[in-house]
């Protein structure tokens, strides 16, 4: 389920230019818990990294 997460969010962000905010998401954590993005930008600043080639 991350994963098409992750695979939605990529083709959201190939149509953004750099600095350009992120569209609003939500995904499943590491543990199973779900986390938006939004919940994310009350504690601060958040980068996203998607790492390639992997899996």
């Amino acid at each position: 389920m991350i994963f098409q997460y992750a695979l939605l969010s990529i083709a959201a962000l190939s149509v953004l230019a750099v600095g350009m905010a992120a569209p609003e998401f939500e995904a499943d954590s590491y543990d199973g818990q779900k986390v938006s993005l939004s919940m994310l930008r009350q504690q601060g600043p958040v980068m996203l990294v998607f790492l390639r080639g992997f899996g």
